[in-house]
């Protein structure tokens, strides 16, 4: 029988290993053990021992210069979640044909906590517009993008709660910074039924996004596009949008795909 303090090790080795994980984003692809140990705040001896681990396994490789990048391994084991692979799958060739309609890039993400993230990004711009709005798996905070703010709107009233209640981050003049003014807002997207958001996350570029729902009628993702401000205009996309999203919800309902959102 395991007890309570025999017990502690094994987690202390969990949270350790996901610290060294977590040392690693979008920015910093390739770590040394120094690295790591320094954004991970662990011992370098502590690194290189669960890095070992970690690179015998598959879900680390070794670089030519000597650092680290995540493995092949461990990417096979992300992309079984059925909350992105499933919906991205359904959605792909539904953001093609919006990206064609509308000249705009079309994405569609899901909620996990307090972000948005991005499941697929289908637009012909450049690699650094698409690396704020669009890199697969991107995480921006809920209030500062159309689709976000679509999934903030329908999320548990206590998750409402928490994210208007708290610091928000601007990204340009034109965020929303002010809780009672988020609030206003999420009210009306839920009352319209879509929002549409003018350079708060880029100046100059705008975004306009729908929700999609499951069978029991709960959002889980929202469909969008962004692009320049002059071109993201609810006259000008809200029906393609809108047709895009009822594509990508008849599937999620024949499909009987049932994705749960992470958090209140």
């Amino acid at each position: 029988m395991t007890t309570p303090h025999s017990a502690t090790p094994e987690r202390s080795v969990v949270d350790r290993t996901l610290s060294i994980l977590g040392a690693f984003d979008r920015d910093n692809r390739i770590l040394s053990l120094s690295d790591l140990s320094r954004r991970s705040g662990l011992p370098v001896a502590t690194v290189h021992r669960i890095v070992n681990k970690l690179h015998g396994w598959g879900a680390l490789e070794r670089c030519a210069d000597g650092g680290y990048s995540i493995g092949l391994r461990l990417w096979e084991t992300a992309v079984l979640s059925p909350r992105a692979s499933t919906m991205a799958e359904t959605a792909q060739p539904h953001l093609v044909a919006l990206h064609g309609q509308t000249s705009a890039a079309a994405t569609i993400a899901i909620r996990d906590g307090k972000e948005s993230v991005c499941l697929s990004f289908v637009s012909n711009e450049t690699a650094s517009t698409t690396a704020v709005y669009g890199d697969p798996g991107r995480r921006v905070p809920l209030h500062a993008t159309a689709v976000g703010l679509v999934l903030l709107a329908h999320a548990g009233g206590t998750m409402q709660q928490e994210v208007c209640s708290a610091p928000l981050r601007a990204f340009t003049r034109a965020t929303i910074t002010h809780g009672t003014q988020l609030k206003q807002c999420l009210a009306k997207i839920r009352r319209e039924g879509y929002a549409v958001l003018h350079g708060t996350l880029v100046e100059g570029r705008g975004g306009f996004a729908v929700p999609v729902r499951d069978s029991r009628g709960a959002v889980v993702a929202a469909v969008g596009v962004s692009g320049p401000v002059d071109l993201i205009q609810p006259t000008r996309v809200a029906a393609h949008v809108r047709a895009a999203a009822a594509m990508i919800q008849r599937c999620v309902r024949s499909e009987g795909l049932r994705i749960t959102e992470v958090g209140a």
